[in-house]
Order: C-alpha cells, then sequence, then structure tokens
C-alpha cells in the first residue's frame, strides 16, 4: 500500500493516522542510516538492521505498529531459526527490532507500551532452541602461521607478526600511523584512531612488546600521520586506497594459504571451495590465537588488558593495577 507520512502517536486522538509496522521500520532505518557512523563512514550496523527488518512478513508490515504484540515478535523469530539463522544472530536480530520499536516511542510514533512488553520475550537460550550454535572462532596453531608467513609480502608479513604478538583485531593493525605509538618507554602504547568501543566513550591503548616492536620498526619510518602498512604495488587494490583495509588484509593471507597449503589437483567446485574453506584462516583469529597465550601464561586480568576488554565493575585502582599486569606481559609476549 502507498507510504503514508507518519503522524506523532497520540492516544487521545483516535482519529490520528496509525503508522504502519512497515513505515516505522523504514523511518528507522532512515535514522540508523545516519546514526551509525565512525569517523563520517556508515558501520555495518544499518546493514545489520536491514537485515533484521526483512523478517517482517508482508500482514506485519500492514499491522498498525501500536498492535505489534510479543506473539507477533515470536512469529518473525522463528522466520529467522527457519532461514537457518545461528541462535545468536537471532537473538540480536530481535534486539534490533525491539530498538526500532523503542526508538519509535520516544519520537512519539507507538505508544510506549509497545517496546515494553516486547522486553518480556526473552532471548533463545542453547540447547533450548531449534536454532543452530555458530562455530566459535578457533585460534591459529603456530606451525600454520609460521607456514603462511613465509608465503607472505614482507607488509603483510609484518602486519601478521604485530597482530599476533599484541592480539589487536584487524582493522587495530590496518591503520597503524607512527604519530599514535608512544616509544617513551620499553613497552610502547599504541592508541589507535578509532575503535570498536569509541562510541561507548573509552580508551583503548595497545601495548607492543619486544617482538611486535621489531615487526613494526621498517615501517616507522614513513611520515608521522601516514599509515605504516600500505598495499604494495602488485596487489590489485583502488588507487585512492592509502592504507590496508581488513578486506585486502584478509585475502591476502588466504592466498598466502593457498600457496602454503595448495588443494590436489583434481579438487574442483564445491569440494575445492570446502578444502579451501578448511585450510584458509583469516586475521581475526590470531587475536584468539593470543588470547588464549595470553590467559594461559598470566591470567584472565592481563588477558583483559591486551586485548582491551572492559569490566564495567571495576575501580579505577584496579585498572591501574591491570595496566601494570598487562605491561608485565607485554614485555615477555609482545
Amino acid at each position: 500500500r502507498p507510504f503514508r507520512t507518519p503522524q506523532p502517536f497520540n492516544d487521545t486522538s483516535p482519529d490520528s493516522p496509525a503508522i504502519t509496522v512497515g513505515e516505522l521500520a523504514e523511518k528507522f532505518q532512515e535514522h540508523a542510516d545516519g546514526y551509525y557512523l565512525k569517523n563520517g563512514k556508515r558501520t555495518s550496523e544499518p546493514a545489520a538492521i536491514r537485515c533484521a527488518m526483512k523478517f517482517f512478513s508482508d500482514r506485519h508490515r500492514d499491522l498498525p505498529a501500536a498492535e505489534f504484540a510479543i506473539g507477533d515478535l515470536k512469529v518473525v523469530r522463528q522466520a529467522m531459526v527457519d532461514a537457518g539463522h545461528c541462535r545468536s544472530s537471532v537473538n540480536k536480530n530481535i534486539r534490533r527490532i525491539r530498538l526500532a520499536f523503542r526508538w519509535g516511542a520516544t519520537e512519539g510514533l507507538v505508544p510506549p507500551a509497545i517496546p515494553q512488553a516486547l522486553t518480556l520475550l526473552p532471548g533463545l537460550k542453547a540447547g533450548r532452541t531449534e536454532a543452530r550454535e555458530s562455530k566459535p572462532i578457533q585460534p591459529v596453531d603456530d606451525a600454520t602461521i609460521t607456514a603462511t608467513v613465509a608465503k607472505l609480502s614482507p607488509t603483510v608479513r609484518a602486519m601478521v607478526e604485530l597482530q599476533r604478538a599484541t592480539g589487536m583485531r584487524p582493522d587495530e593493525v590496518c591503520q597503524v600511523r607512527p604519530v599514535d605509538i608512544d616509544r617513551s618507554s620499553d613497552v610502547w602504547v599504541y592508541r589507535p584512531q578509532t575503535h570498536k568501543t569509541q562510541h561507548a566513550g573509552r580508551e583503548r591503548i595497545i601495548l607492543i612488546g619486544p617482538k611486535g616492536q621489531d615487526a613494526l620498526k621498517p615501517f616507522l619510518l614513513r611520515p608521522e600521520h601516514e599509515y605504516c602498512f600500505r598495499p604494495d604495488r602488485h596487489v590489485a587494490v583502488p588507487r585512492a586506497q592509502k592504507r590496508y583495509r581488513i578486506d585486502s588484509y584478509r585475502q591476502a593471507i588466504e592466498r598466502a594459504c593457498d600457496r602454503a597449503f595448495p588443494a590436489p589437483e583434481d579438487l574442483e567446485g564445491e569440494t575445492l571451495k570446502v578444502w579451501r574453506k578448511e585450510h584458509r584462516w583469516s586475521p581475526n583469529r590470531l587475536r584468539h590465537t593470543f588470547a588464549t597465550q595470553a590467559r594461559a601464561a598470566y591470567g584472565l586480568e592481563a588477558a583483559q588488558v591486551l586485548l582491551g576488554h572492559s569490566r564495567a565493575d571495576v575501580t579505577q585502582v584496579y585498572a591501574e593495577r591491570d595496566v601494570a599486569k598487562g605491561i608485565e606481559a607485554a614485555r615477555v609476549i609482545g
């Protein structure tokens, strides 16, 4: 049906036009596209919201938003499960739909009782739903990393070694600049321009010990505000790209995996795809490798600092104590 300009919800004017679920979804999507930005660029959240909203049926889209109930949300959730989405993804997408209705309430588009009621639907629990479980990200063993590194260009090899030594996220290694690194102590402190929890007002520090410093030193000769890791000339990336991005970094590693672990010549089609999936690894797995080693050697608190995980219940005194532990661990393993 044609789109109507939504009128603010007013329970004292029963004749006022009621916004439909479909119209609410469109309005919230417009809001999300302009709200979820980092450094002027749209994050991945608007696309995730758009995917979640696709699970509204035609009946739901034509339903007045003020009539959307828990039973309707259950139907939407079951559609996600039937589509093969894993349990964690389903729960995240249901939270996004709840957020749309909460936003609608703050904008006067739906009565506040609607989002309040939708929060009563609990998330899917492990072992108590037919939704599949996502496979946990596994660390990469040292032998596999070593074999792959031997097939990498010098630049990507240094990126892998730096990430391997610090546990930083792939995007954090891609955006390293000399100006962002404090080298006044034996353990360097890297503060990335942007990071995952920046929107929450949290500071992100990455401690770089001797191994990471050795990997990074040759690239610190660049001008202070230039990115350390630029694509090599033979790498096919847009000319305007002045640093590796997560996708080009991952692709470089995957190609090196193919060279380090060549598939049998008789494999093709889907069989070849399965082989490559089993023998390739992505850079985010390096973070899990580091986390496993740091936690085993130095305990949970040091690992939390090195990985940049937050703890809401600690005081500033405990935070300072934990940073000291992280620095000591970085001297040895980083």
